[in-house]
């Protein structure tokens, strides 16, 4: 986890929250758009065992994005409550 440090010759608290929380926004973007691309048995008419490992491949998407949206956010906590140094 990345922990600036606030100080007076840094970014300000508002500069490194407000891209984080950004990031957490398009990263839940994300998250939905990939749910909704979600392979599906009808695309693959002779081939259930290949749609069944890309839904896995796709959850696997999104499981990583889910991860990196948590981090993003407990970094916004902690730097918004002043314990990120």
């Amino acid at each position: 986890m990345i922990k600036p440090v606030i100080n007076i010759n840094g970014s300000s608290r508002d500069d490194l929250i407000k891209p984080r929380r950004a990031a957490v926004d398009a990263l839940h973007d994300a998250i939905v758009l990939l749910r909704e691309a979600m392979p599906n048995g009808r695309d693959y008419p002779s081939d259930l065992r290949q749609c069944m490992i890309d839904r896995q491949v796709q959850h696997d998407r999104i499981s990583v994005l889910h991860e990196l949206r948590e981090e993003l956010f407990e970094e916004a906590l902690l730097i918004q409550r002043g314990e990120a140094a």
